[in-house]
C-alpha cells in the first residue's frame, strides 16, 4: 500500500506544480487530468488519466514470474486481459509497477519481451532471446491465454495476444523512503512549498491513503484545493505578500507610478537623500532618467544612486539590513505630498500592462539572472524592474549581486528551500530535478552495493556515435541473459568486432574460473566484477558462463539500456570572484547530492580546509561531465566524488576519477617492465 500510493503521491506532486509527468518510463510529457483510486476497473489499484492515455497501474514492490495462473504473477496478468476484454480504449497502457525489489526477471526479461511487442509488428517471438527469456515470455503468454478462455469461454488469437502484450508497461520505481523519485519530488515540493517539503510529502501520500481506502478520484482542481494554500512562486511583493504564480496580472497590479530613491548628497549638511518621485508626467513621458548609476533631477542636476525601490516598505527594509552602514549618516527624506495616486494615472496604468507582458515572456525561465544568465537559488533576491537609459527594459528575478542601484525593486524571493540551503547559490534546481529522474545510475549501483570508497574509471574514448547492427550477450549460470553496455547503454558494434570482443571475453571467463573466483553480473544488475569482490560488496553474484556475437535490435536497446545519464548530474563549487571550479590541493570535488552540501563543508573544515566565498554549478549531462572531467586532467588536476576527510586530511569515502585509458597504458608499462626483468634475470 505504501509503495501504491507513494505512485500517487508523485503523481499529485506534478500535478500540484503544473509539471508534465513522464509517466513510468514513456517517452514525452503527459499532463495529468486526474487521479482514480481502487476504481472498479478490471486493473484497479490506480488510474492515472492523462492527455490522450490511460495508465491503469497495478503496483507491486515484490513481484516474481510464475507459470500458476492463481500466482500473484498470474493475477496481475487476470487484470490486465479483464481490462483489454471489457474496457479496451487505444492509448490505454497496463503498467506493471514495481520496485528495485522485485526480481530480475520481471525487471528485465518481462520488461524486453513486451518492448519487442510494442516494437516489432510480427510480435516478440520473432525476436532474438535466450531461454530464460524465451521461458519469461512463454509463461506470460500462457497465463494470458488462460485467463482469456476463462472470460471468454474461446482462444485468444495471436492479433489480441500480440494487442496485450504491447500495452503491457513494466516500470521500477526508486520511490522509497530515501530513494531518487522521492528525492526528486522533495525538490520540486521544497522550491515551492511554504511549508517543510516532507510534510507536504506525507500528507500527499496519506489523502491517497484515504482516497484508496474510499475508492474517490482526485482531478487537478481538487489537488490545487487541497494543497495549493502551501505551494506558491516563491516571491514576495511590497508592500503586500501574495501567494500564488507570478503572473501578467499579478505583475500589472504593481506600483509603477513612483520611484523611491536613496542616493549620496550633493548639499551640504546631509550625506544622503531619500526621496518619492513621480515617474510619468500628464503626457505620459518619464519625468526622470535613470543612466549611469545616476538620477536626472530637473536641469542638468544628478544624484548618485544608491538604490531604488517601487514603495517605501522596500526601502524600509534595505535600511533595516544595512543599519550599521548608516547609523552615523545625516539622512535628509524629501517626501512627496502628492494630491492624487500617481499608481492610478492612465500613464502608469499602460507602463504595467507593458511590464506584464515582459514578465509573462520569462515564465519558464523565471528562476534565471536577467543579468548575468545563471540561475538563482538564493533566498531574498531581488525582483526588479530594469529602466536605465541604453539598456532594454525588463522585469523578472535578479542576483542580489548582480543588483544595479539604478535596478527598480518591486520584491524579493522568500523561500523556505532556499533559505535552508543557503549555500546553493546560483544553483539551477529546474535542471537538477529534470536531470535526476533517469541520471547518476553508475552512483546508484554503488549505493546499493554499500561500498563507501574506490576508484571509478572513467573513459575519455567513449563511443556513442556507433549504430552497429551487433551487441555481446552474456549467458548467466542461473539460465538468464544480459548485454555488455557501456555507460549503461547496450553497446553497439560492427559483427567483425562484436564476434571477437566475445572471443577475448570467453577467454577472461575461463581464466577467472579457473581461478577459482569467477566473473559474475550482480542480481540487481548494477554491475559486474569477480565473484569474492561482489560478495563483499554485498552483492548476489549470478557467474557468468559465456559471450557470444548477437543481433541489435530496438527491443534488445529499450529492455536493457539502464539509464539516459550513467554520471550526470553532478554538482561543484564555483570560486565567486574567479568563476573558475573550486581546486583544493589540486583536487576538485563534485557531489551526486547537492543538498548535503553543508554536510561535506562541516567536514573539510575540520580538515583544515578553507574555502573561498562560492556559488554552486552543476553538470547536467554526460557531456559535460567528460568535457570537464577532460579539462580537470589536462591541467593536472584530480577529481574525487562525494569525499569525506579524516582529521588528518586523508581520504574515508568517497571516489576518486582516474582515466582509463591511462590505466590502461600504465599497465601496459608494468608489465612490459616486468617481462624485461624476467628476461634479464632480474
Amino acid at each position: 500500500m505504501d509503495f501504491q500510493q507513494r505512485i500517487a503521491a508523485l503523481a499529485m506532486t506534478h500535478m500540484l506544480c503544473g509539471l508534465d509527468f513522464q509517466p513510468f518510463g514513456h517517452a514525452g510529457g503527459a499532463e495529468i487530468k486526474e487521479l482514480r483510486f481502487e476504481t472498479p476497473d478490471e486493473i484497479d489499484d490506480l488510474v492515472v488519466v492523462a492527455s490522450g492515455a490511460r495508465y491503469f497501474v497495478q503496483a507491486k514492490n515484490t513481484l516474481s514470474v510464475s507459470s500458476d495462473p492463481a500466482s500473484e504473477f498470474g493475477s496481475v496478468l487476470a487484470q490486465f486481459v479483464g481490462q483489454y476484454v471489457l474496457d479496451s480504449q487505444p492509448g490505454d497502457v497496463y503498467v506493471l509497477a514495481t520496485s528495485l525489489e522485485a526480481s530480475g526477471r520481471i525487471r528485465k526479461e518481462l520488461r524486453k519481451v513486451t518492448e519487442a511487442a510494442r516494437l516489432n509488428a510480427a510480435g516478440s517471438g520473432s525476436m532474438p532471446l535466450s531461454a530464460q527469456e524465451r521461458g519469461v515470455l512463454e509463461k506470460t503468454q500462457d497465463i494470458i491465454r488462460f485467463h482469456y478462455l476463462a472470460r471468454l469461454q474461446k482462444d485468444i488469437t495471436e492479433v489480441d495476444l500480440q494487442r496485450i502484450m504491447a500495452r503491457i508497461q513494466v516500470s521500477a520505481l526508486d520511490i522509497r523512503e530515501g530513494g531518487s523519485l522521492e528525492a526528486a519530488a522533495l525538490l520540486v515540493l521544497g522550491s515551492r512549498a511554504s511549508v517543510p517539503a516532507k510534510l507536504l510529502w506525507a500528507n500527499m501520500i496519506a489523502l491517497a491513503v484515504s482516497l484508496a481506502r474510499d475508492r474517490l478520484s482526485l482531478d487537478a482542481a481538487g489537488v490545487e484545493s487541497r494543497f495549493g494554500k502551501y505551494v506558491s512562486d516563491p516571491v514576495q511583493v511590497e508592500p503586500e505578500p501574495f501567494s500564488g504564480p507570478l503572473t501578467a496580472d499579478l505583475v500589472a497590479g504593481m506600483r509603477f507610478g513612483w520611484d523611491v530613491v536613496l542616493a549620496k548628497s550633493p548639499y551640504d549638511g546631509c550625506d544622503f537623500i531619500v526621496a518619492d518621485i513621480k515617474r510619468f508626467d500628464e503626457t505620459g513621458a518619464k519625468r526622470i532618467k535613470f543612466s549611469s548609476g545616476h538620477v536626472e533631477i530637473g536641469v542638468g542636476e544628478q544624484w548618485e544612486i544608491v538604490g531604488r525601490w517601487a514603495t517605501w516598505m522596500g526601502f524600509e527594509r534595505y535600511m533595516d539590513a544595512h543599519a550599521d552602514e548608516y547609523k552615523d549618516k545625516e539622512l535628509a527624506v524629501m517626501a512627496a505630498n502628492l494630491p492624487e495616486d500617481p499608481n492610478r494615472s492612465a500613464a502608469t496604468l499602460a507602463h504595467a500592462a507593458h511590464c506584464a507582458n515582459l514578465a509573462a515572456g520569462h515564465r519558464e525561465d523565471f528562476f534565471i539572472c536577467r543579468h548575468c544568465g545563471n540561475p538563482i537559488s538564493e533566498d531574498g533576491a531581488p525582483l526588479v524592474e530594469v529602466d536605465e537609459e541604453g539598456q532594454p527594459e525588463d522585469v523578472g528575478l535578479v542576483h542580489r549581486a548582480c543588483c544595479t542601484p539604478t535596478d527598480r525593486v518591486l520584491g524579493g524571493i522568500d523561500a523556505a528551500l532556499f533559505r535552508d540551503h543557503h549555500r546553493l547559490r546560483n544553483f539551477d534546481y529546474k535542471g537538477w530535478i529534470s536531470a535526476l529522474q533517469g541520471g547518476q545510475w553508475v552512483f546508484g549501483g554503488l549505493a546499493e552495493s554499500q561500498v563507501k570508497r574506490g576508484v571509478i574509471s572513467w573513459k575519455y574514448a567513449y563511443d556513442d556515435f556507433s549504430q552497429g547492427s551487433w551487441c555481446i550477450r552474456m549467458t548467466l549460470e542461473d539460465g538468464g541473459a544480459t548485454y555488455i553496455s557501456d555507460r549503461g547503454r547496450v553497446h553497439r558494434m560492427s559483427a567483425e568486432k562484436a564476434t571477437q570482443a566475445a572471443e577475448d571475453m570467453n577467454r577472461m571467463l575461463t581464466k577467472e574460473r579457473e581461478k577459482g573466483d569467477p566473473f559474475c553480473y550482480t542480481a540487481s544488475g548494477s554491475g559486474w566484477g569477480q565473484y569474492s569482490i561482489l560478495l563483499a560488496q554485498g552483492q548476489e553474484p549470478i557467474p557468468c558462463t559465456g559471450a557470444e556475437a548477437a543481433r541489435y535490435t530496438r527491443a534488445v536497446g529499450e529492455a536493457y539500456s539502464e539509464c539516459e545519464r550513467y554520471y550526470a548530474p553532478l554538482a561543484y563549487l564555483v570560486d565567486a570572484a574567479t568563476g573558475d571550479p573550486v581546486v583544493v590541493e589540486d583536487v576538485i570535488s563534485l557531489l551526486t547530492n547537492p543538498l548535503e552540501l553543508d554536510s561535506y563543508i562541516q567536514n573539510w573544515e575540520r580538515a583544515g580546509i578553507e574555502l573561498p566565498d562560492f556559488t554552486v554549478s552543476t553538470l547536467l549531462t554526460d557531456e559535460q561531465f567528460d568535457r570537464f572531467l577532460w579539462l580537470a586532467m589536462t591541467r593536472g588536476q584530480g577529481v574525487i566524488i562525494n569525499p569525506k576527510l579524516a582529521l588528518n586530511g586523508s581520504l574515508v569515502s568517497g571516489f576518486p576519477v582516474s582515466s582509463f585509458e591511462q590505466m590502461m597504458h600504465d599497465a601496459e608499462h608494468a608489465s612490459e617492465a616486468v617481462d624485461d626483468d624476467a628476461a634479464q634475470g632480474i
